[in-house]
């Protein structure tokens, strides 16, 4: 057995509170960071989902104009024939709280083809988050 130098056990009280406070403070800092790159991760997937539905909404609106220029059961029809100022509300699953904020159209001649262009703007709240998305189609008469 070695003797017990009462000098040596002096020096080392208190080296494992010292320790264990820092490695409590290095945990809390970790802890902290992880916290708040989950809340920045949560809040993108958010807006993400949120611009999705504004696209899909935009894309409503180019498809309503589309069918409006281009129906089934006449001719072709020209912008200004049409009112784009009456669009219609939005009642598909997954677009609450979505509407088509604006639809235009514009269209010109060259030769004997009729060109059209359309722009549709769809915006989604959902809480405090607002996203809007813009879409253009080009269009021609054959």
């Amino acid at each position: 057995m070695y003797p017990r130098n009462p000098l040596l056990l002096t020096k080392q009280k208190g080296a494992s509170l010292i320790m264990a406070v820092f490695m409590l403070v290095i945990f809390s800092l970790f802890a902290a960071v992880l916290v708040r790159m989950v809340g920045s991760s949560t809040e993108n997937i958010s807006y993400e989902v949120i611009g999705l539905r504004a696209y899909a909404a935009a894309d409503s609106g180019l498809q309503w104009g589309l069918q409006q220029i281009f129906p089934l059961s006449s001719g072709v029809i020209e912008c200004a024939n049409v009112d784009f100022n009456n669009v219609p509300i939005l009642q598909v699953a997954g677009l609450e709280q979505c509407q088509i904020e604006s639809l235009q159209c514009s269209d010109f001649v060259e030769g004997d083809t009729r060109y059209y262009t359309i722009t549709s703007t769809g915006t989604c709240t959902s809480g405090d988050i607002t996203t809007s998305r813009t879409l253009q189609i080009d269009a021609r008469n054959l």
